[in-house]
């Protein structure tokens, strides 16, 4: 009897169904052995040891003090059992960093040494699950260094600057590698919004009536171009060396008055071709986007019925960086489209994607279906399920698609000495748009008659609205997702857990699926820019990033590279950091920020109040902060915030002691 190991018991079953008589399939529940936490047993020899609350000997090449984890201790007795009878171990944990590091664990655990068999696999296929098997591989122990110098870096981190937290801030605060420096952007752009003062100006719109008609606005009077929202500066004023005119309520209404009489006469018309080509396969962070997106999904939640799907073998698995698909896969998909649209819904060859990440860690394909394209229909799911798989399977299916071809049509006109300007777009050929579309609406794409110079068309319905400059926009969590890729932070797979802790912490809010940093998450930002900026700073945590790949790779000592970031960086700056209760001053109102006890407050003219909760900073106005002041403030009615559910594996809450906090991911500590 052979015994293959894995994570899940949901994949044990699948696996198990596709393996059959001969062998045994369990699974261990994700890591078995971790650092110590608070209740564990260590071993004699490091009960008294100075670094055994810590888990990490910093003198000894950061050994690290690994114990059973004591929630798994049936689980790995009966392992063991299982082992002992077994002529074989094939262990399959995910084919990540992460999977290597819980292969080895079993391993040692196991007693397996030299006859570990290691087996990965990208999707729960019969096919792919008998091909794995029947070839094994050693442990790489260069992915386990890489995740042992990430998991060393968090619990330093976690343990070195959140102490400082409990001190300055009070409370059970946490800071983290990646949700530190994931607050730091939140933190940064809500002080942006704060900051800005909006700028008030209008704008008049038209209809020609020509067949059919169209809508066009005014751009320009006396060939002086108007004020946009892009003419101000955030705080208002126009930018300088700026020649546009501004118009206000009663010069719009003149012009609306004047254009109702007038006719207007082509002056310039451009027509130019319009190639959209089909959006590649998807990636983690690109599921997690484009689910936010269309599906209205939290990150998290995104995560959990991702692994679902995995684990029950309809998509490949769901960590990667790369949108590369097998030439097995595109021909599957090309299959499904020719069924679907016919032939000519395909180019002559077959697609491929080059990741645009440079740091790209992980060799997999895309996210995709598994074996054979199971049409959504004919999966046998529901709910949010269903809608996950379509989105996996209608991208993978247009991502081999024709391009989407058409027209796009400028046209300036001209009434008197008023500019207008309209624009049209036309698809003559759907491509992939007739399966999937992911870009908005805009207003703007309507189809315009042939239009020649020239061409004399009466104007009518000529209105005028009033709009307002705009703050930098709040993050949504698929958009907050494509900025952390960006900068660099993190891993797709961790962003998830990043978003749910800043939430749960109450960092951070999600209101309205839009992300808002508190008062107390702008405190907690503020004082570790202050006192631990290496810690938020995003180029330096993205570099971090890349160093682990380094050594994932080989290419870099572990021991080099911790000395560098911890003796060198963060440890010399946790020593320094000052224990002054932060303050941040609000630049939209007159009052300051300050927390006691953990606890957010808002002062002014010497005299404090605790903010109640839910109050956002965007809250604060004026007369919000003079009814706190004044004790006349109603709160109101709480309503609850669509927080995403908690993703597979979650980590528990951390206490409030070093010696007790729970294991960290890298969403933190």
């Amino acid at each position: 009897m052979k015994l293959l190991i894995v994570e899940s018991p949901a994949k044990a079953r699948k696996i198990q169904s596709y393996l059959g008589a001969g062998w045994q399939v369990r699974a261990c529940l994700g890591h078995v052995r971790d650092l110590p936490t608070k209740g564990d047993t260590l071993p004699d020899k490091y009960k008294d040891a100075p670094f055994a609350q810590l888990g990490v000997d910093v003198e000894n090449n950061y050994a690290p003090i690994y114990v059973a984890r004591k929630d798994k201790a049936q689980t790995i007795k009966d392992l063991r059992a299982a082992a002992k009878s077994a002529d074989a171990v094939y262990l399959a944990a995910d084919p990540d960093r992460e999977g290597e590091s819980i292969a080895w664990h079993l391993s040692v655990l196991l007693g397996l040494g030299k006859d570990a068999r290691r087996v990965t696999y990208q999707e729960i296929t019969e096919r792919a699950i008998r091909q794995a098997v029947a070839s094994p591989r050693t442990i790489d122990f260069n992915l386990v260094a890489a995740q042992e110098t990430r998991r060393v870096l968090d619990r330093l981190a976690g343990y070195g600057v959140s102490p400082l937290l409990w001190k300055a801030v009070g409370g059970p605060q946490s800071a983290g590698r990646v949700q530190s420096a994931a607050l730091m952007l939140l933190a940064q752009r809500e002080q942006s919004r704060l900051r800005f003062v909006p700028s008030v100006f209008w704008r008049v719109g038209v209809t020609v009536e020509s067949q059919p008609p169209f809508n066009a606005v005014v751009t320009a009077l006396k060939d002086v171009p108007l004020a946009t929202a892009a003419s101000f500066t955030a705080s208002g004023a126009l930018k300088p060396d700026l020649n546009v005119a501004q118009l206000d309520a009663q010069k719009a209404a003149q012009l609306v008055a004047y254009l109702d009489r007038q006719q207007a006469t082509v002056r310039d018309v451009t027509v130019s071709p319009v190639v959209r080509r089909p959006p590649p396969p998807l990636t983690t962070s690109g599921l997690q986007q484009a689910a936010n997106a269309k599906l209205k999904l939290g990150v998290a939640q995104v995560t959990k019925l991702a692994q679902a799907l995995y684990e029950a073998g309809l998509i490949t698995y769901i960590r990667t960086d790369s949108p590369h698909l097998s030439d097995e896969a595109v021909t599957l998909a090309r299959e499904a489209v020719a069924t679907r649209f016919g032939p000519s819904a395909l180019p002559k060859e077959g697609r491929q994607y080059a990741t645009r990440n440079k740091d790209a860690q992980e060799a997999h394909e895309a996210v995709r279906p598994a074996g054979k394209f199971v049409a959504p229909e004919q999966c046998g799911l529901s709910g949010d399920e269903l809608a996950l798989y379509r989105l996996v399977y209608d991208r993978t299916l247009a991502s081999q698609m024709r391009d989407a071809v058409g027209e796009k049509t400028a046209v300036t006109l001209q009434a008197g000495q008023v500019t207008l300007f309209a624009s049209g777009v036309v698809l003559s050929e759907k491509g992939f748009t007739a399966l999937y579309d992911d870009q908005d609406k805009n207003d703007e794409e309507q189809r315009l008659p042939a239009l020649r110079v020239g061409d004399r068309f009466p104007l009518k319905n000529a209105r005028a609205e009033e709009k307002k400059s705009s703050p930098p926009a709040r993050f949504t969590e698929g958009k907050f997702v494509q900025v952390m890729e960006r900068a660099g932070i993190g891993r797709p797979s961790t962003y998830g857990a990043t978003l749910e802790t800043l939430q749960r912490r109450q960092y951070v809010a999600l209101k309205n699926r839009q992300l808002h940093v508190t008062p107390l998450g702008l405190l907690i930002a503020s004082y570790l820019m202050k006192q631990v900026p290496q810690l938020v700073n995003a180029e330096f945590t993205a570099q971090m990033e890349s160093d682990l790949d380094q050594i994932a790779s080989g290419k870099l000592s572990r021991v080099a590279y911790l000395d560098r970031i911890w003796k060198g960086t963060l440890d010399p700056a946790i020593h320094a950091a000052q224990l002054t209760a932060p303050r941040f001053e609000l630049p939209h109102v007159d009052a300051v920020l300050e927390v006691r006890g953990g606890v957010a407050g808002l002062v002014r003219h010497g005299k404090g109040v605790a903010l109640p909760e839910g109050l956002l900073p965007e809250d604060l106005t004026e007369q919000t902060v003079s009814a706190l002041m004044s004790g006349t403030f109603k709160v109101p009615a709480p309503q609850k915030s669509p927080v995403a559910k908690r993703p597979a594996k979650a980590a528990k809450e951390p206490k409030t002691k070093p010696a007790s906090r729970r294991k960290r991911k890298e969403a933190g500590v």
